[in-house]
């Protein structure tokens, strides 16, 4: 019997998801859909995926910088599907990150075999003496990267890294946060801690430029560290 895949459909055409959905469920996955970046991010929040079939062309956010950002917290599998199947964006497909790019419209059974074909390659991959991830030392107020960099936080950074890391993958409300530095819930607030995350972010590209700060906004609810975390 073939695995049962964790599977997320990231398409902005509400037919095509469905169907698509509907048809790799019946095949024994365990399928979810989302219509755009943002929705992606909240699926991956609770629902660690093992393969995304990513849009090219989506709506704010488009496929190749979906899956740039995917590559830098996640270790699924990224199918990439476009309506156009120009040379040039199959290559950035690929050079985003892509493992295999699918030209609309797509068989559900070739996209089926495709996707248990590409799980059994990436399984070797997924050995957790293999895998590398951040560290977070509350005694000595730093975070490391998963190349060993070690960062010195601020009182304020680490109040946040503290916050977030406690429940890592779940979204923290901005409402908890500004009461943990002490701020009022408000306009001003909000702006304070993107402006301490935009500068932490520099930081950490400063000390290690092939790391990212793996913290995601979750639009008008909070933020979440996305990427595995060394205890």
């Amino acid at each position: 019997m073939e695995a049962k895949l964790r599977i997320i459909i990231v398409e902005d055409e509400e037919v095509l998801r469905t169907v698509l959905v509907t048809i790799l469920t019946r095949l024994g996955h365990d399928v979810r859909g989302a219509g755009d970046g943002a929705a992606l991010d909240l699926a991956l929040a609770d629902y660690p995926a093992d393969v995304v079939v990513l849009d090219l062309n989506l709506p704010d956010e488009d496929g190749v910088d979906i899956a740039q950002r995917l590559r830098r917290t996640c270790s699924c599998g990224i199918i990439m599907t476009t309506g156009r199947g120009q040379v040039e964006e199959r290559v950035n497909g690929f050079q985003g990150g892509a493992d295999l790019y699918f030209v609309k419209p797509i068989d559900p059974l070739e996209l089926h075999a495709a996707l248990l074909n590409l799980a059994r390659r990436l399984t070797p991959a997924e050995s957790p003496a293999k895998k590398i991830a951040w560290h977070f030392d509350p005694q000595l107020s730093t975070v490391r990267t998963p190349h060993g960099i070690s960062i010195n936080l601020t009182a304020h950074e680490y109040i946040v890294m503290q916050q977030l890391l406690a429940v890592p993958g779940k979204t923290v409300s901005r409402s908890e946060l500004f009461s943990a530095l002490g701020h009022p819930d408000d306009e001003y607030g909000s702006k304070r801690v993107e402006t301490l995350l935009s500068r932490l972010r520099s930081k950490v590209r400063h000390f290690d430029p092939e790391s990212e700060l793996p913290i995601r906004a979750r639009h008008g609810i909070g933020y979440a560290f996305l990427a595995d975390l060394q205890q």
